[in-house]
């Protein structure tokens, strides 16, 4: 039975030694390095550790230091500048709310007028920019829709003019074209304009 177990124990370790990789030269030169770097960063650390400590300590004696008049104007200071932060955010929070109603009277919508009064009071220029010619755009916009509506169909107006759709634009044929070119050249231009978009 000993006879067995000792040959079972040859026979792992055999097994052991044949699967595990052979260590060369480099794998232990590499093994020692990041052994030494690991004891490196422990040290480092405990190092850190130490220091944040005495600092700690450092600052908690400071404060029991401090007379009590030393110690009232340390907390009046710092209440005085947490006022202060507050009071620029409130301040900050009106003018945007004073510039945003004012766009929202001249027609923009609540987010144009929302993004535009941050823009202004932060003074972000490039924003401003950006934003209005969205505006301009979403309001060329309407406005033809809206005239297209009123005067999309063919209208004879005082001075014998006739406004067409785009679709019946698009339905006419070659010399159709062309005669309205010759004899209305802005309603041709408005037409092609609109079959482009």
């Amino acid at each position: 039975m000993e006879e067995n177990k000792s040959t079972e124990n040859t026979v792992e370790q055999a097994n052991a030694e044949t699967t595990a990789e052979p260590k060369t030269e480099e794998t232990k030169h590499s093994e020692e390095d990041i052994q030494k770097l690991m004891n490196e960063l422990a040290k480092a650390k405990r190092e850190r550790d130490k220091i944040s400590t005495e600092a700690a300590e450092y600052k908690k004696k400071w404060r029991e230091s401090l007379s009590e008049v030393e110690a009232a104007n340390m907390e009046k200071a710092e209440k005085e500048a947490a006022r202060e932060e507050e009071f620029k955010t409130l301040k900050r929070e009106v003018e945007i709310n004073r510039v945003e109603k004012t766009y929202l009277a001249m027609g923009w919508t609540a987010d144009e007028a929302s993004r535009m009064a941050i823009a202004e009071t932060d003074g972000d220029f490039d924003s401003k920019v950006k934003i209005m010619a969205e505006v301009d755009a979403r309001k060329k916009n309407e406005i033809e829709k809206s005239f297209l509506a009123n005067y999309g169909g063919v209208n004879v107006g005082a001075a014998g003019s006739v406004s067409y759709t785009p679709e019946q634009f698009q339905n006419m044929s070659i010399p159709e074209r062309n005669k309205l070119y010759q004899e209305n050249p802005d309603e041709y231009h408005r037409l092609v304009d609109a079959l482009r978009k």
